[in-house]
């Protein structure tokens, strides 16, 4: 298995190869997320204003641990 985590400047909606798996954050701690070894497209959902902003990144998760995730970073407009 594979671990990582979403970083970005707000509390928002990621999404694992088009499937929902949660928020980034539980509380100001940032999730870690599990996933099989391999290439996955990472989005998260950013809220900005009424307007609604979903990024992708393609990423190849491999050699992690639960102690080690990797980090996808995000940067949404504040």
């Amino acid at each position: 298995m594979e671990f990582f985590i979403v970083s970005c400047q707000r509390k928002e909606k990621v999404s694992l190869d088009g499937s929902y798996q949660g928020e980034n954050t539980n509380g100001a701690i940032l999730r870690v997320f599990q996933c099989c070894a391999g290439l996955h497209d990472i989005s998260l959902e950013c809220q900005i204003g009424r307007r609604c902003r979903e990024m992708t990144q393609r990423v190849r998760l491999s050699g992690t641990n639960p102690y080690v995730p990797k980090e996808i970073r995000f940067i949404c407009d504040l």
